[in-house]
């Protein structure tokens, strides 16, 4: 029975993989997309009785340590910084926008992301039809944590920081694609200005 567990997680390991990567490469070479999965954990194996890099306590885990951009832009280093803005990510399914949203074509924006909650919450930086998919595959994979150029998983009571720098789509949304928390009103929708 365990072993039809194992296959299974392998099998869907293996599916997120192909897709994310055929994701890459069909949006082309002009979104600078890098994807690096050597970071990926999944659980026992059969043969070994050990979890790749995690404690058993940890359970299934995925991390996908990939640098993504996007239609609406790609990611940033701190030097390139013209704009920063605070944000909580609360329980109550909602970003918490600290300075107003006055973000234009070319700014480089750091996202300073506070998690308020007790729960863990993401921040996910994309155009809709983006966010629609980076969210089927979280349905998929729910303990799929992020650290990408364009989205980051946060943990309860910690801060992280994303660098964005805005470009292409002016039609932007900002989500939460953990299993439930867009459909609970944890996304915000914003034109970046010319």
């Amino acid at each position: 029975m365990l072993e039809g567990k194992t296959i299974k997680k392998s099998i869907l390991t293996a599916l997120c993989f192909v897709v994310v990567a055929s994701q890459a490469m069909a949006a082309g070479s002009g979104n600078h997309q890098h994807m690096d999965h050597s970071m990926m954990h999944h659980g026992d194996t059969p043969s070994s009785g050990k979890h790749s890099g995690m404690s058993k306590k940890q359970g299934h885990h995925m991390n996908h340590g990939h640098h993504m951009g996007s239609a609406s832009g790609e990611p940033a280093k701190q030097e390139e910084v013209t704009k920063t803005i605070h944000l909580d990510a609360a329980d109550e399914m909602k970003f918490n926008f600290k300075q107003q949203l006055d973000i234009s074509q070319g700014d480089v924006v750091k996202f300073v992301v506070t998690n308020t909650g007790k729960i863990n919450h993401e921040f996910s930086i994309g155009n809709e039809s983006e966010q629609e998919k980076h969210r089927a595959m979280m349905r998929n994979m729910p303990d799929m944590v992020h650290e990408d150029g364009n989205s980051i998983t946060v943990k309860p009571g910690e801060t992280k920081e994303l660098i964005w720098k805005f470009h292409g789509d002016p039609k932007v949304v900002f989500a939460c694609n953990i299993p439930g928390h867009s459909e609970a009103g944890m996304m915000h929708r914003m034109t970046v200005g010319e």
